[in-house]
């Protein structure tokens, strides 16, 4: 009886190992099938294209508040700073490409009066990459400014915008 039970329980684990080779093996084919049914892949944003969410807001629906500085003809505008905490100041900015084609915007930010020292502070910011026509981004800028400063007091100057074309970047 023992042995019979040991040719059993071979039997079954047998059975069952076969049968999770065959159904592995399907799976495989199964897989490898739709592989080479499906489409090929959709092609990677490239830098004259980009995809959402650039353009699903307009700049009032990011709720930075009052308009500060304009830059590029009204393409860059910067936005009333905010104080965060450990001594950051945000200055959100908003950059819409008003134009027909793609371009690619390097702004030049100067921020006077947040400190005690009174030094200006400088920072620059980019698209980073080409922005469709007609489409709009938001970013920001942390400079360091002590928390007793209000936001009043502070003034914020777009110094230089660089605005490139596709014709204008190398390939």
């Amino acid at each position: 009886m023992p042995r019979l039970r040991r040719i059993l329980a071979g039997a079954v684990v047998a059975t069952a190992l076969v049968g999770a080779i065959v159904y592995g093996g399907l799976r495989f084919a199964d897989s490898v099938n739709h592989d080479l049914a499906a489409p090929p892949p959709a092609p990677s944003p490239s830098d004259t294209w980009l995809p959402a969410p650039y353009g699903t807001l307009s700049p009032a629906q990011y709720h930075y508040g009052k308009a500060v500085a304009h830059g590029a003809a009204g393409d860059v505008v910067a936005y009333t700073p905010r104080h965060q905490p450990h001594g950051v100041l945000t200055v959100p900015f908003t950059i819409t490409n008003h134009g027909s084609k793609p371009y690619d915007y390097e702004i030049a930010v100067l921020l006077s009066g947040a400190t005690a020292s009174g030094v200006p502070q400088s920072a620059r910011i980019s698209s980073d990459g080409l922005l469709p026509p007609n489409a709009t981004m938001s970013t920001e800028i942390n400079f360091e400014s002590g928390d007793d400063v209000p936001v009043q007091d502070i003034d914020v100057r777009i110094t230089d915008v660089e605005k490139r074309g596709t014709s204008d970047n190398p390939s």
